[in-house]
């Protein structure tokens, strides 16, 4: 149980640490480089433009050719990408060398939940699955604070090298794993197949509809992600360093949510998953309310407290559930997934970034519709089930 979980930690956060680890180097980096802050920035976003298509091909392969091929060639490609960074002689250079890392990367946190679906289902790929979702939050949170730390000791490319050398351990660890046989599979990629794979998963309603909660829970945290330094440091006028430390404890609530779930799923899965989207509309409602009108830090950190708190409790429910319908193709299910989450987080982001980044009621009103589409999505699926099971 131990290899697994340890195997499918380090998939889920590898492309989280190496997305935003460096980030408080960006500026130095601007200086090293010789170049402008806007230009480093684009490194960024090469990153996640290398993360969107790739998942959808290597979650299909992975049911091709099994687990243990596809994630060796990942983490692989990934070590190149950072390999490049830190060698990288021109800014130019490095942009590219991030875009491959982030093709790499693009499939691990897929791959690592498609891992722990082969060995466990219902409950109990619940409460592992809750794990995977608070070392992925403790790593988007926590890393920036231990690249600001070595980049105040040394520079930006010693992040890199200690990206390398956990790149490097990462592909040891997965080297050394015996991962299950995949039984039953073709041993050739086929387009067609491919496409007919992820045209099957999408007919599979409760995965859809268990797929576009999660899709909606993470959208309203990248949403935050994206106007949270204005509406702190401009709006509620915090430092950048007491906004660090906030989204720090904000991550805690998420992640002491995630541990709890896994605790409360014997109540029943649907049950916690319901309580967590209600608590994210009630907080919604709360924002939307005394957000322009009381402005205040404490009431704004409580909201959002409930938020990441409501979230950690429907958002690896629903990953749980919606992998637990599939029965066969998890790898290619988990990169729909996770392909699907950051589609309409993008088209969220940016919905958001259109709006005054000062007030607090674009984000409230996006919390209000995403958590309520979800409630009433989530409901309409326990009226079904009790209809056809009455008749």
């Amino acid at each position: 149980m131990f290899k697994i979980i340890a195997l499918a930690t380090i998939l889920s956060t590898i492309g989280a640490i190496s997305s935003e680890m460096y980030i408080p180097s960006m500026p130095y980096m601007a200086t090293w480089f010789h170049t402008n802050d806007t230009t480093v920035q684009y490194s960024l976003t090469a990153y996640m433009l290398g993360t969107i298509i790739p998942a959808l091909f290597f979650g299909s392969l992975a049911d091709i050719y099994g687990r243990r091929k596809i994630i060796l060639i990942a983490l692989g490609i990934g070590l190149i990408g950072t390999l490049g960074c830190l060698c990288a002689p021109t800014i130019g250079v490095f942009i590219a060398c991030r875009f491959i890392q982030g093709f790499g990367f693009s499939s691990t946190n897929g791959l690592g939940r498609a891992l722990l679906r082969d060995h466990y289902s219902g409950e109990t790929f619940a409460k592992y699955s809750s794990y995977l979702s608070m070392a992925f939050a403790f790593s988007v949170d926590v890393t920036p604070f231990f690249g600001g730390i070595l980049q105040k000791n040394f520079d930006w490319h010693a992040i890199f090298i200690f990206l390398l050398v956990f790149n490097c351990i990462s592909l040891y660890v997965a080297s050394k794993f015996p991962f299950r046989q995949i039984e039953n599979r073709n041993t050739q990629f086929k387009w067609k197949e491919m496409v007919i794979s992820y045209l099957n998963i999408s007919r599979n309603k409760i995965f859809m509809r268990y797929n576009l909660i999660a899709a909606c829970m993470y959208s309203i945290f990248m949403c935050y992600l994206t106007v949270a330094s204005f509406l702190w440091q401009k709006t509620l006028g915090v430092s950048p360093e007491t906004f660090g430390l906030l989204t720090l404890f904000l991550s805690l609530f998420y992640v002491a949510s995630c541990y709890l779930n896994s605790f409360l799923v014997r109540f029943g899965v649907d049950r916690i998953l319901q309580y967590g989207l209600i608590v994210v509309l009630i907080a919604g409602g709360g924002l939307a309310i005394s957000g322009d009108l009381f402005k205040g830090q404490v009431v704004f950190f409580v909201l959002m407290a409930m938020i990441f708190a409501g979230s950690g409790m429907v958002f690896s429910n629903a990953s749980s559930m919606g992998m637990s319908s599939v029965k066969e193709n998890f790898s290619s299910a988990s990169a729909f997934y996770s392909f699907s989450s950051i589609v309409v987080a993008t088209v969220f982001s940016a919905i958001i970034s259109q709006f005054n980044e000062l007030s607090f009621l674009p984000l409230a009103i996006i919390v209000i519709c995403l958590a309520g589409l979800s409630l009433l999505v989530h409901i309409r699926r326990k009226i079904i089930l009790q209809v056809n099971y009455a008749e």
